[in-house]
């Protein structure tokens, strides 16, 4: 092994080893002990159970409730994050005054860290001092004040808390959605633009022929990126509604959380924790699948 070689190793090694600590060994365990039985409450029947945990977690209303709700929440707030995203990497990366004060506010959710970002929203979204409610009113587009993290009225999976911390989400999103779109718009060369432009090419033809067939490398990291950390999601959702109400909001993290330490039942909790390893498992396969695919291109 070269001195290179072994100076890059040394590198690596810190990184390693704190993934390894911090990452791979408790799920490894968690995944162990979602096959055990692991009361506190009830210690002398903890012992091995096989698959009892997972039929359990599954045979639960709330649970299956929970899935399908952070399935909406994740494709939802993907869909519009880069469908905002790529409207908005395109609109900054464009030349005119002002450009970098846009950016500023464009940027200004990443620096807010999401648990300070959910108290503002709570504020901002709570029914009797929402400035949002003030201003809908005012403008005569609503009758009374909508109830946008306690209405219990539902419309198949949707409700009202349910959009509104999807709008959160979307806002959070945003920044670190547009950074990724931005890199990828300024690696086109220009070359392929002014080639459209002398076709005759539309805004939107130069969009669907251009833009997007170069950007579709940094969509699929992104994509990936925001599957798997939109089903194992956590924060706005339990700090902004706990999973209210009526569970109404909840995600398989914050569900998971609840059954784990307020109910101290740690084997049904692991055993959530590993529907979410599968479901984020799903999408890390089908990531690399395509991208071998096109390396064998």
């Amino acid at each position: 092994m070269s001195e290179k070689n072994v100076f890059c190793y040394l590198m690596v090694a810190p990184a390693l080893v704190i993934t390894l600590i911090l990452g791979i060994y408790p799920m490894i365990r968690s995944m162990v002990m979602s096959f055990r039985s692991y009361d506190l409450l009830n210690q002398d029947k903890n012992g091995w159970v096989g698959l009892d945990n997972y039929r359990q977690v599954m045979a639960d209303d709330r649970f299956v409730q929970t899935i399908n709700q952070t399935v909406v929440f994740t494709f939802v707030a993907i869909f519009f994050v880069v469908v905002i995203a790529l409207f908005l990497a395109q609109v900054i990366n464009a030349e005119f005054r002002g450009r970098a004060v846009l950016r500023t506010l464009i940027f200004t959710p990443w620096f807010v860290p999401p648990v300070v970002a959910s108290a503002i929203w709570i504020w901002l979204l709570n029914a009797n001092v929402s400035p949002i409610n003030h201003f809908l009113l005012e403008a005569g587009v609503i009758e009374r004040k909508i109830r946008f993290l306690t209405d219990s009225d539902t419309w198949g999976p949707f409700s009202i808390p349910m959009m509104s911390i999807i709008a959160v989400r979307v806002w959070n999103g945003l920044p670190i959605a547009i950074v990724f779109i931005l890199a990828g718009l300024q690696s086109i060369p220009k070359s392929l633009y002014e080639a459209a432009d002398m076709d005759g090419a539309g805004t939107f033809s130069k969009f669907f022929h251009v833009t997007l067939p170069l950007l579709r490398p940094v969509l699929l990291v992104l994509l990936a990126l925001f599957f798997m950390n939109g089903f194992g999601h956590f924060e706005m959702n339990y700090v902004m509604t706990g999973g209210g109400p009526r569970n109404l909001t909840n995600v398989l993290a914050v569900w998971t959380y609840q059954e784990g330490f307020q109910f101290l039942r740690f084997d049904r909790a692991a055993a959530a924790g590993g529907i979410v390893l599968m479901m984020t498992s799903v999408v890390a396969v089908l990531y690399i699948w395509l991208q071998a695919k096109d390396v064998r291109k």
